[in-house]
């Protein structure tokens, strides 16, 4: 029988959930300084989780939740949360993580940057298949706290409603036919994922269902057609894309991704205005169904102007590294002499070139590959800057190495995750870089995520 206590929370966890004194306790839902009524939960490594039941004596900071998942959904920890109190939460995250370096280096903190209205930002989301024991099926966001399941979407308000419409229309797709939900641990199963996007500046609508690469759940053509008119339906847009993606697994062997258009055009396009040497540059941006995009567009670009425009573009040679589909780097270019671009992702690599090319910019080339190892093939002299916006997981070692070898008088570092973004930059500050800007900039409202941007000069 499922247990209940009273307590009274005291601080936030990394995933946004709110902790007792002892912080041996992970309450979803609630905020700091709160008496709550909760439903102890399993236990997770360290903590047991909490699941709120009533709220006794709420913070001041409360606010009313406009979606009717919150708390269960876990797409959102902050819905409930004044978006004041968030944005001067998300500047202590990164105080906190840079604390030694701000001691030793005094930077320049500047404001976080938020957002003029935080609804309906995401230009991108991704909603899982589920099915429970009993084949009830479920298509949406994970369960805040239930590793695996699934809560069945009916809205969400970090989106247009256009993509509430996408996830209904495929609900009901999904339950007239005999598709199953993909299952991992058995390799069996049709539907793993439900990927859509859209320009919010610029042309296009995407959707993406990707599903396994077991041939014995092949879709059938019917299905695959009867999926397409159940997009098409949804949108009036001349400027849909469709695409089925497959994803094949094998023992001892790297997971593969193959696209296959179904409608429409094969990219979206979405429009950048980027504020840079006194003006405002217009970027119009490639987007393939698999490419990497910021997924705040309206952030993004207040993201990259507040970057470039702390850096000595002028004449510079500058080595943009993670480049993706190169916007901040093609940027650098209307004031820089040359810039360099080094991405793994090759959809990403086509779209940078078809950026340049659409965008006019000459004094730009762009390699394809892991960017230690392309460095390392390069063997560059030593650039006026380097750029990086590395994954979540940072710079690895031998890319630290190579940045380091390569010593540019300015390092431009714009990270989602300031953890290990400080982590790296104690070890570049070793090595004569002195931390001199901090600017936080809130991408993700009502989530506990936060972006980024360090810049440093060589001693």
């Amino acid at each position: 029988m499922s247990k209940t206590i009273t307590l009274i929370t005291d601080s936030l966890s990394s995933k946004g959930r709110a902790l007792d004194r002892e912080k041996k306790i992970e309450v979803i839902g609630a905020l700091p300084g709160e008496e709550v009524l909760i439903e102890l939960g399993p236990r997770r490594k360290k903590r047991r989780l909490g699941y709120l039941r009533e709220v006794l004596k709420p913070s001041q900071e409360r606010f009313t939740a406009r979606c009717s998942h919150v708390p269960l959904c876990g797409g959102c920890a902050f819905q409930h949360w004044e978006y004041s109190f968030q944005l001067k939460h998300k500047t202590e995250i990164v105080k906190k993580e840079f604390h030694d370096l701000i001691e030793q280096h005094n930077p320049e903190m500047r404001p976080i940057l938020g957002c003029e209205d935080p609804w309906r930002y995401r230009n991108k989301m991704e909603f899982s298949f589920s099915e429970n024991r009993a084949g009830e099926k479920f298509l949406g966001l994970m369960l805040a706290g239930a590793r695996g399941k699934v809560l069945q979407l009916k809205e969400c308000y970090l989106v247009s409603e256009w993509f509430s419409n996408v996830v209904q229309g495929v609900s009901s797709w999904w339950e007239k036919s005999t598709l199953r939900a993909y299952h991992h641990n058995t390799d069996s199963g049709h539907l793993r994922t439900l990927t859509v996007r859209e320009a919010k500046q610029g042309k296009g609508k995407m959707v993406m269902l990707t599903v396994s690469g077991n041939p014995d759940f092949a879709l059938k053509k019917s299905q695959i057609e009867s999926f397409t008119k159940c997009i098409q339906e949804t949108t009036s847009d001349e400027h849909l894309s469709i695409f089925l993606q497959i994803q094949q697994i094998a023992k001892g062997r790297p997971t593969q991704f193959f696209e296959m258009p179904l409608a429409g055009p094969d990219h979206i396009t979405e429009r950048l205005h980027i504020d840079l040497g006194g003006k405002s540059h217009c970027f119009d941006c490639k987007i393939s169904p698999t490419s990497f995009f910021q997924p705040n567009t309206i952030q993004a670009q207040k993201l990259y102007s507040a970057g470039l425009q702390m850096l000595g573009l002028k004449n510079a040679t500058v080595l943009d590294l993670y480049c993706g589909g190169a916007i901040l780097g093609l940027s650098a270019a209307k004031l820089a002499k040359e810039v360099i671009g080094i991405e793994l992702n090759h959809h990403s690599v086509f779209d940078a070139k078809w950026n340049q090319e659409v965008n006019n910019v000459k004094n730009f080339s762009i390699h394809q590959g892991d960017v230690g190892e392309v460095l390392k093939q390069l063997d560059l002299e030593s650039p006026d800057i380097v750029i990086v916006d590395p994954p979540r997981a940072g710079l690895d070692e031998k890319a630290l190495s190579h940045l380091t070898k390569l010593a540019p008088k300015e390092i431009l570092y714009i990270s989602c995750n300031p953890k290990t973004q400080a982590a790296n930059i104690a070890e570049l500050a070793k090595v004569g870089y002195f931390l001199k800007i901090l600017q936080p900039v809130d991408q993700f409202p009502h989530t506990p995520h936060i972006e980024n941007i360090a810049y440093l000069q060589k001693a």
